[in-house]
């Protein structure tokens, strides 16, 4: 089983580590191949973002020669590590996906920029920790879900530390990818997954 690993944005610093989340999810005997979104955005961080990285990923991706079994996408945007302004722009996301009434909050971390130096792992994790335990006290949050390829590296560490589930979107991607793959399943075609009329996947407008 062949699954593509489609970082939406264009740093390949994230595609990198998002490559080292999958590879440790893969079960054995599936090729995971890592890409990057050279045409995007270097980050996704916005709406404005969102559909920059949509239409060089709708150009892109059916070009990838031979086609894989299945697609990850492995994009979470820069929620958790950005400023607050990330925080509405989340909340409108998940009310879209008519997941608002099973969302507890939303909180940030502020990390350093993507070009600077990364935090040290302890004190990454310690940031993490008062924040998952902040949320869990002030929501009531019984399980997390790290936003980001720049969190997800330690979710196993904070794992050890607080008392809910933490869930690691890549790793979850990775295994639904392939339990997709063994029942056959493919994605809608029809409805709101349908393509416009007239359009011709792979083709600029």
């Amino acid at each position: 089983m062949k699954i593509l690993l489609a970082n939406p944005n264009a740093t390949e610093a994230i595609t990198e580590a998002c490559r080292e989340l999958a590879h440790r999810a893969a079960s054995t005997g599936t090729e995971v191949i890592a890409w990057t979104n050279r045409e995007g955005p270097p980050i996704v961080d916005s709406f404005y973002a969102d559909y920059a990285a949509g239409r060089a990923l709708s150009l892109a991706l059916p070009r990838v020669a031979p086609p894989p079994d299945a697609v990850v996408l492995a994009g979470f945007g820069n929620y958790g590590t950005a400023p607050a302004r990330m925080v509405p722009y989340t909340q409108d996301l998940i009310a879209l996906l008519g997941a608002a009434s099973r969302c507890a909050a939303v909180h940030s971390v502020n990390l350093l920029p993507l070009n600077e130096t990364e935090p040290s792992p302890a004190s990454a994790v310690t940031a993490l920790t008062t924040a998952v335990a902040q949320v869990i006290a002030e929501s009531g949050a019984d399980l997390v879900v790290l936003g980001g390829a720049r969190l997800s590296p330690y979710a196993a560490r904070l794992r050890e530390r607080v008392a809910v589930p933490i869930v690691e979107p890549v790793a979850c991607g990775i295994q639904l990818a392939e339990a997709a793959v063994r029942l056959g399943l493919r994605q809608s075609k029809a409805g709101k997954f349908a393509a416009p009329p007239g359009f011709r996947q792979g083709e600029g407008a």
